[in-house]
């Protein structure tokens, strides 16, 4: 079966960084495309178009950015993101699922790449297998969870009011679950949304 690249994103204001990691990750065994950004803004433009699997990031990149970072990963679940280690900011633990210093070989690097991917597919393939709920239906449950109305869920995923209530219907049927504060336990057991991303 046909699987696309790996889209890999890097995200790193230098240019001699940049080039390095591209090279060591084109030179790998990697079959994957590589895309730079300078900011997390463009990382929300870059997953409409052409969807980002591997986020690689100097954590410096998110100072005072934790919450937008927050709702990417809630909006995108299956973005994982490896940060660069310079050990100066050791909240990034928070914020990345790996990390690697630039002092690490090439093959340490790939490495860590490699195992971060298994990991993406891994939860992707446990989130399409939490009661068969897709992608679409996570999005509206996450809405639903934070208290949205169903047009304020439509207005945020530009879909229809009627398809919102048809979705709605669907992750009642799959879940078995009826009520707010029973769908809120379903998501943050199913890690569909953590805690501390729940607007209250």
């Amino acid at each position: 079966m046909y699987s696309p690249p790996l889209h890999i994103a890097i995200m790193e204001p230098s240019k001699i960084i940049f080039e390095g990691l591209q090279t060591i990750i084109c030179h790998s065994s990697l079959d994957c495309r590589v895309s730079r950004m300078e900011r997390i803004e463009e990382l929300t433009e870059m997953m409409e178009q052409n969807p980002v699997e591997i986020l690689i990031a100097n954590p410096m990149q998110f100072v005072n950015l934790e919450k937008e970072v927050k709702k990417l990963r809630k909006h995108y679940p299956s973005l994982a993101i490896a940060g660069i280690d310079f050990g100066i900011i050791h909240r990034q633990s928070m914020l990345t699922d790996i990390s690697f210093t630039l002092y690490d070989t090439p093959e340490q690097i790939i490495q860590s790449l490699h195992k971060l991917q298994e990991k993406s597919r891994q939860s992707e393939q446990e989130r399409e297998e939490d009661d068969n709920l897709s992608p679409r239906e996570i999005e509206v449950l996450t809405c639903m969870v934070n208290g949205m109305l169903n047009k304020e869920i439509a207005d945020q995923l530009h879909i229809s009011v009627h398809t919102v209530v048809r979705h709605r219907k669907n992750i009642t049927l799959k879940t078995g679950i009826r009520s707010q504060s029973g769908l809120t336990i379903y998501a943050i057991s199913k890690k569909i949304v953590s805690i501390e991303d729940i607007d209250i």
